[in-house]
């Protein structure tokens, strides 16, 4: 599976796929909050972090390769998507 981050920058929307989601939160100086535990979701959402500040576990797709990506956004982020 890989993670999807995307943030909005000075620079526009930005997106990283860290290889590690709890070294990123923790680069970021943020924080996890929780798990994912909402039956009404996807399974592959299921048992992935929280992050403050952040939209997600989300459905971001699969890979080239099939893998389940799993989508965040920053606040702002979300915001100018849904639009």
């Amino acid at each position: 599976m890989a993670y999807q981050i995307v943030v909005t920058t000075e620079e526009g929307m930005t997106t990283v796929y860290p290889d590690c989601i709890e070294q990123w939160v923790e680069d970021m100086g943020t924080s996890i909050t929780g798990i994912s535990s909402n039956p009404r979701t996807r399974s592959e959402l299921q048992g992935h972090p929280k992050i403050a500040g952040f939209i997600g576990p989300a459905w971001g797709g699969t890979t080239e390769q099939g893998e389940p990506i799993i989508r965040y956004e920053d606040k702002e982020t979300y915001a100018d998507l849904s639009v």
